[in-house]
């Protein structure tokens, strides 16, 4: 209604001006006006004057938007141009896990998401007229001790903040269970008689790029120790997360990276963030991006940490003849990346025939049959288009799923997990896939922009 009353208002000034103006002129130049007169300098100059200025206010918004959103080349891990998106990126999943407020392992996180748990009411967390805040907290971690802990291991003071510490201790339990399962797989081949005869083990950890450099070293070192696994044949190489999409940026490059004897097959590729601090909240309360009455778009801190172990030499092409794939193996299949034409965050944003587009073209090219998915899991929240991304795709694409049961979204349940809401929802979808038996499409919208999918599916043998 505001709307309609100041574009009536403003209509209304536009035609005062002009009549005032060209009636005075006609007094002044003692004119004795026609009904051709009358038409066109009351009646059709305000109109051109109205849609040259509509006209050229969108002119400008278009311009405004180009430059906020220029269409872009694709970026690397690194954030850094590069010449093209790859339209494909394979890999092959042999184990995934993750730790959040919902569970310490994928089915309990699976579970509570497909029965749509919220963040409940966080009694530590208030804002700042002292009420609690909805908030995701892994239950089962105690800052204190945590941080006694970090202390006895000469942890950097920057290493102790509630936040960090929490995540530190998260991603150290994914690298300890990822570990054991290659351990395992390891193993079911026979023990190796001397730590050389191990195969290579590489740790790709991302962590939030906001950290101290010390903070993100420290949980490097902690990941590291977590490992099940000889030290001697245990590589690794951190990652400074820049946002929600670097993990599937790292993904791309693992399988896109050339193989050689003397380089590990075998990642543990690992996330972590946490949003669970009174400081945190503090300063997203300042900027006006805390969930609350007056900021239903804002977002509600959650915390957690996710995993995939992968093994680059399966299934490559280009890797001499390919081996089958060991039970229980998934294959990860990344699309390429879309851009929206508005941000998810802007004001009035809705949902955009892309994403539709993204996913058609995507499955039609993996040959893989809309009809066929079994599950639809995102990573979308509350917040601004995202949800109706998800609802709308799968409306669109998979009208036979259930909207309750078969379309899962993980950051609803699970809030803001930043650096970790990627490989998150991967293992929340892997888990479904098992569960089912068949393909499942992940959609991920936590970038304001940036949209991509994964098609995550049964791994099946060479001959198949």
């Amino acid at each position: 209604m505001t709307r309609v009353l100041k574009t009536g208002l403003v209509l209304a000034m536009v035609f005062g001006v002009v009549w005032l103006a060209v009636i005075i002129w006609w007094q002044e130049s003692h004119t004795l006006p026609t009904g051709v007169d009358i038409g066109l300098y009351l009646f059709a100059l305000p109109l051109a004057l109205i849609a040259a200025g509509w006209a050229g206010k969108r002119i400008v918004r278009a311009r405004r938007e180009a430059r906020a959103n220029p269409t872009p080349a694709a970026t690397d891990g690194d954030g850094q141009t590069a010449a093209a998106t790859p339209a494909t990126a394979r890999l092959i999943v042999l184990a995934s896990t993750a730790r959040a407020a919902l569970g310490n392992d994928p089915a309990s996180i699976h579970a509570a998401v497909a029965e749509q748990q919220r963040p409940a009411l966080d009694a530590s967390l208030i804002n700042a007229k002292g009420f609690p805040i909805f908030a995701a907290r892994a239950a089962h971690l105690d800052t204190e001790l945590l941080r006694d802990a970090a202390a006895g291991q000469q942890a950097p003071k920057v290493a102790l903040a509630e936040d960090i510490v929490r995540a530190t201790a998260l991603l150290g339990d994914v690298v300890q269970t990822l570990s054991q399962d290659a351990r395992a797989r390891v193993l079911d081949s026979g023990t190796p008689e001397r730590d050389d005869a191990w195969p290579l083990l590489q740790l790709e950890l991302a962590l939030p790029v906001q950290w101290p450099e010390a903070a993100r070293d420290h949980a490097c070192k902690q990941a590291r120790a977590a490992a099940v696994w000889p030290d001697s044949r245990l590589g690794m190489r951190p990652h400074a997360a820049k946002n929600a999409l670097d993990s599937d940026s790292l993904l791309r490059q693992l399988a896109l990276e050339p193989l050689a004897p003397a380089i590990a097959t075998l990642r543990l590729v690992a996330a972590a963030d946490s949003y669970i601090d009174a400081n945190r909240v503090q300063d997203w309360e300042q900027q006006g991006a805390l969930a609350g009455n007056a900021t239903p778009q804002g977002r509600i801190p959650g915390e957690a940490a996710a995993g995939v172990l992968v093994d680059l030499a399966l299934g490559r092409q280009d890797a001499g003849t390919p081996v089958a794939p060991p039970e229980g193996a998934m294959t990860l299949t990344l699309s390429a990346t879309a851009q929206r034409a508005t941000a998810a965050d802007a004001r009035g944003a809705i949902n955009e025939p892309m994403l539709a587009a993204l996913a058609t073209q995507f499955l039609e090219q993996h040959a893989q049959p809309a009809d066929a998915i079994a599950a639809l899991v995102s990573d979308a929240d509350h917040r601004g288009s995202r949800p109706l991304e998800a609802a709308g795709l799968a409306s669109t694409l998979f009208p036979k799923l259930d909207p309750n049961q078969d379309c899962l979204a993980v950051g609803a349940a699970c809030g803001y997990t930043g650096a970790a809401s990627h490989l998150l929802t991967l293992v929340v979808a892997n888990e479904a896939c098992a569960q089912m038996e068949g393909p499942v499409l992940v959609v991920l919208t936590q970038d304001p922009a940036l949209r991509a999918c994964a098609l995550v599916a049964p791994a099946l043998s060479p001959s198949a």
